[in-house]
C-alpha cells in the first residue's frame, strides 16, 4: 500500500531523511553521482550489488530492505517504515542504554509489533480487494457488516475450525 496523501519515496531516501543525511552525503557513501542517485530513485537502473552493500553497511541495515528481488529500490511501505523503526529500536537495546531508556524501546517495540500486525492484515485485505471480483466485494462486505455489527459467532466458529484442522 502506498502512503497516502504524500508523494512515494523509497526505503533509501526514508532512511537518508531519518538519520538527517543528504542525499549527496549518501552517494559519496556508495561511490556513486547525483545522477547514479536519481537513477535508482526514478527505477532507470537496478543498484548495482557493490553499491547496495555499500548502502547497507553505511545504514546498518541489511541490503534486502533497500531492494527488490531485482535490485531496484523498494518504495517506503507502512510495513516497511515500522521494520524500519523495529530495526533502529533493536540497535538500541544492544547498545546497551539506561534501564530506563531499555524498558521504553521495549514498549516501543511491542506497540510497533502490534502496528506491524494491523498493516499486513490491511495489506492482505487489499491484495484480496483489489482482485475486483463481485463475489469477493460481495463476501467482504458481509464480513466488514458483521464485525461492524459485532456479529461474531460465524466468524469465530470459521476460526476455531481452522485452528482444529492445523
Amino acid at each position: 500500500m502506498k502512503m497516502n496523501s504524500q508523494e512515494s519515496i523509497t526505503v533509501l531516501q526514508y532512511l537518508a531523511l531519518i538519520n538527517q543525511v543528504s542525499y549527496v552525503n549518501v552517494c559519496r557513501a556508495a561511490g556513486v553521482t547525483p545522477q547514479q542517485f536519481s537513477d535508482w530513485v526514478k527505477k532507470r537502473r537496478p543498484v548495482p550489488k557493490e553499491r547496495l552493500q555499500s548502502l547497507a553497511e553505511y545504514f546498518e541495515i541489511e541490503a534486502n530492505l533497500l531492494v527488490d528481488e531485482k535490485n531496484y529500490l523498494q518504495e517506503l511501505t507502512q510495513e516497511k517504515k515500522i521494520d524500519i523503526q523495529i530495526l533502529f529500536l533493536n540497535q538500541k537495546l544492544d547498545k546497551g542504554e539506561s534501564e530506563v531508556e531499555i524498558e521504553e524501546y521495549r514498549e516501543k517495540l511491542v506497540l510497533l509489533q502490534t502496528e506491524k500486525e494491523k498493516y499486513i492484515l490491511i495489506s492482505r485485505f487489499d491484495t484480496i480487494v483489489s482482485q475486483n471480483k463481485g463475489q469477493i466485494s460481495r463476501i467482504c462486505e458481509t464480513f466488514l457488516d458483521q464485525m461492524e455489527n459485532g456479529n461474531y459467532f460465524l466468524l469465530e466458529q470459521l476460526v476455531n475450525s481452522k485452528e482444529e484442522n492445523t
